[in-house]
């Protein structure tokens, strides 16, 4: 395994470790302050958990990034490539609907029910050319609910101003950040970048970890 691979393996099991600590603590969170939010953050990065280990078992296993997968192939056997279609499919399909599930529930939490889910959902199931379309489909997709969770949680943020909401925000905005640096990463084929992206992700989960947990230490109030 290439250096860069290497280390863009140790960051997402870092950050799937992360994002299931994250997922549990959310949870317990949940128990005292009630909150759509902490459960769809529950929810969400759950999934986002599960796809990361399996995007890091994939980098593993073929030595590649997603960069790498998407570019050339020479060299790999037929059953190799499939299974790293299929793996980086499911994390980037999970990706997507992990950041649908916070989405919908911070619109849910701004407007009432009145959002609706149908547009994402509708790009999510267009039909699949190939994984570096897909990629790019995959990125664009979670760029646009990033932007939306953020644009929402400022609304929430000058309505109700929580205690830890500047660290949320922070989260979130770190977690936009290393999107837009992953897109570029992907449409440039650029492994430098998608290092960069996936590091900036890293501090983004671990930001929203310290958040759920002191909201689970501190409970209501």
């Amino acid at each position: 395994m290439a250096s860069g691979a290497f280390i863009i393996f140790c960051l997402n099991i870092m950050s799937a470790l992360v994002a299931l600590l994250t997922s549990y603590y959310a949870y317990k969170a949940n128990r005292f302050v009630s909150s759509t939010v902490l459960w769809a953050i529950s929810i969400g990065f759950m999934l986002l958990g599960i796809g990361l280990v399996i995007d890091a078992g994939t980098s593993l296993i073929s030595g590649r990034t997603l960069v790498d997968i998407t570019g050339r192939t020479a060299g790999e056997s037929f059953s190799d490539r499939v299974l790293t279609l299929l793996a980086s499919l499911t994390y980037l399909t999970l990706q997507m609907v992990a950041y649908l599930i916070i989405a919908i529930w911070y619109a849910r939490s701004t407007y009432g029910r009145q959002s609706s889910a149908a547009a994402p959902a509708a790009v999510v199931g267009a039909t699949l050319v190939s994984l570096y379309s897909f990629s790019i489909l995959s990125y664009f997709v979670t760029v646009i609910l990033l932007a939306f969770i953020v644009f929402q949680g400022l609304l929430l943020r000058s309505g109700h101003g929580g205690r830890f909401s500047w660290m949320v925000m922070l989260a979130f905005v770190l977690v936009f950040v290393a999107h837009c640096v992953l897109l570029v990463a992907v449409l440039a084929l650029g492994p430098g970048l998608f290092l960069i992206g996936t590091a900036i992700q890293f501090l983004g989960f671990l930001s929203l970890l310290i958040f759920v947990i002191r909201s689970e230490v501190v409970g209501p109030g």
